[in-house]
């Protein structure tokens, strides 16, 4: 709701693109494309750690793809506002994790299960196009970070 409809459009589309990207960490189209570039970013991961700024996202996504699988993330409940300068999408997701690298699995509590999982999103515009500066997933963690990251 709210906005403008060319904004409607584009923020779902980022919203689109960040879930194809995700579901093969291609951290080059987070980078590039999706994630913003300011030092204030923040990614509350659902790893249950929070990852600060686009390198701290782009570092873990580079070490996830040499060991997890995830496939697509299949929204559904989605929601969201769209104001001047900041939209949010809102929504759950379905799917699947498959922990594929030599380095000792995570704690994570899905593994080879189908569960569902929880997003928010906050996009911001930036030199005219909306890219992404926070998302929070659940649940939380207090585990070890994947990778040392």
């Amino acid at each position: 709701m709210g906005g403008t409809e060319s904004d409607r459009k584009r923020v779902l589309a980022q919203f689109e693109a960040y879930l194809e990207a995700n579901a093969v960490f291609d951290w080059e189209r987070l980078q590039n494309e999706i994630w913003s570039a300011n030092p204030e970013a923040t990614f509350f991961n659902l790893n249950g750690h929070t990852y600060h700024g686009r390198d701290h996202w782009v570092a873990l996504w580079k070490y996830y793809k040499a060991h997890m699988n995830t496939g697509t993330w299949i929204p559904f409940g989605v929601g969201g506002v769209v104001g001047p300068e900041v939209a949010v999408i809102w929504c759950e997701r379905h799917t699947k994790i498959r922990w594929v690298g030599t380095d000792p699995r995570p704690a994570e509590r899905h593994e080879d299960e189908d569960f569902v999982s929880r997003s928010t999103m906050t996009f911001h515009k930036e030199n005219g196009d909306w890219r992404v500066i926070h998302v929070h997933f659940s649940p939380a963690s207090k585990d070890a970070r994947p990778g040392g990251i």
